[in-house]
């Protein structure tokens, strides 16, 4: 028999992901990090981002100046989308199949 489906009581995120964990107040693993992170200050992640950039611009030894990893899902196109097009990066896209599997 199969367990009820239970929800969020933040974000109706279902406890049908694995290993998907509710707190004891019915909140989920991310909500309930969330709410204990405290305030973000974007405009300063945003700077300490362009920073790194242009170290990446400034120091790489090859034609790319950055390593993203990438699923090929709408995240990974979008990240690097913003890394060319918005930070002025040449990024290297890798993948990786798990288990590696022999590419012909």
């Amino acid at each position: 028999m199969t367990a009820p489906i239970t929800y969020c009581t933040n974000c109706l995120e279902p406890n049908t992901r694995p290993d998907s964990n509710f707190e004891d107040d019915g909140r989920c693993l991310a909500c309930h990090i969330a709410a204990n992170t405290g305030e973000i200050n974007w405009p300063a992640r945003h700077k300490e981002l362009e920073e790194i950039a242009i170290w990446g611009k400034e120091n790489c030894a090859t034609s790319y100046d950055c390593l993203i990893p990438v699923s090929g899902g709408k995240d990974s196109l979008r990240q690097s989308l913003y890394c060319r097009d918005e930070l002025g990066l040449n990024p290297l896209l890798v993948t990786c199949a798990y288990p590696p599997q022999e590419q012909t």
